[in-house]
């Protein structure tokens, strides 16, 4: 499928031997972050002053001073930022982070990563932010070292951030810790398969067995946690993508359907207008016009 809008990656755009960077967010020249791009990585932007907006997967959220925005590797965002703005941005791959980790699905668990939430935004108070920004400043103060070991304890500040955003990011959005909630757990874990087979699985049941429960039981707890069903995450991600294709790909309605595992393009067609109000072809040319691509 070709690509209409690029993807970044850190050996292309930011000229680093290493799958980490960090950065001030005025120092960002390397290409024009305010049209819509994706990348291979992950970002974490910590807006010390903010303003301007971040518009990620098609949802806009204001820049707020003291606020920490997610970025995943495929979402497709843009950022306006006002020229007073500052703070700090974080990449990293996958690899960067798990390496010596046993446990490969940590990222996937997170709540603001990997389309887990429609608001991967963490708006902090003064002393939550000083949190991140004392952490920031320890990652740019052991990048900029001569350590030999300095990778190894950069991956060891990242995962403590990480884990700082979760407690936050429960607290602020009322989350639960998964040892303590079977429902949320058992959710956390269909969403990670979500993520991982939404191409080729449409159909609840096949989540349901690779749980090891029932389709009915798996609807109840979806339902019970996020308010929606089981067939209705598997549709949210199946939309999400689209739209990224359409927005992103010259691909047509038909090849889009395909890759998606739809063997009939007009039912596809039809699934996508019933869930957005208008075709896929509407669609884009709405993207086209809004963004003047």
């Amino acid at each position: 499928m070709s690509n209409q809008i690029p993807i970044h990656d850190f050996t292309k755009d930011d000229d680093t031997s290493t799958p980490f960077d960090l950065l001030p967010l005025e120092q960002r020249e390397s290409y024009d972050t305010s049209i819509p791009h994706r990348h291979n990585y992950y970002e974490i932007f910590l807006f010390i002053k903010g303003g301007g907006v971040h518009e990620i997967d098609f949802e806009v959220f204001p820049i707020e001073s003291g606020s920490v925005h997610f970025v995943s590797p495929g979402q497709v965002h843009l950022v306006k930022r006002e020229l007073d703005s500052y703070g700090f941005v974080i990449f990293f791959s996958r690899d960067f982070y798990y390496l010596n980790l046993p446990d490969k699905n940590i990222l996937y668990e997170l709540p603001f990563l990997n389309n887990n939430t429609s608001e991967p935004i963490l708006n902090l108070n003064n002393e939550g932010f000083q949190v991140f920004n004392q952490l920031a400043e320890k990652i740019k103060e052991e990048y900029e070292s001569d350590n030999e070991l300095k990778e190894s304890v950069i991956r060891s500040y990242l995962h403590i951030l990480l884990l700082k955003s979760k407690s936050f990011f429960d607290q602020l959005k009322g989350g639960k810790e998964l040892k303590d909630n079977p429902s949320s757990k058992l959710i956390y874990d269909f969403k990670i398969l979500v993520e991982k087979n939404y191409r080729t699985l449409h159909l609840v049941k096949d989540y349901a067995d690779m749980l090891s429960t029932t389709p009915e039981q798996l609807n109840e707890e979806t339902k019970k946690v996020t308010g929606k069903t089981a067939s209705d995450i598997i549709s949210d991600r199946i939309i999400l993508e689209t739209k990224r294709l359409l927005l992103y790909s010259e691909s047509t309605n038909k090849e889009i359907a395909y890759f998606l595992n739809y063997d009939d393009p007009s039912h596809f067609s039809k699934f996508f207008k019933n869930k957005i109000g208008i075709s896929p072809s509407e669609f884009r040319e709405n993207l086209q016009e809004k963004y003047q691509i």
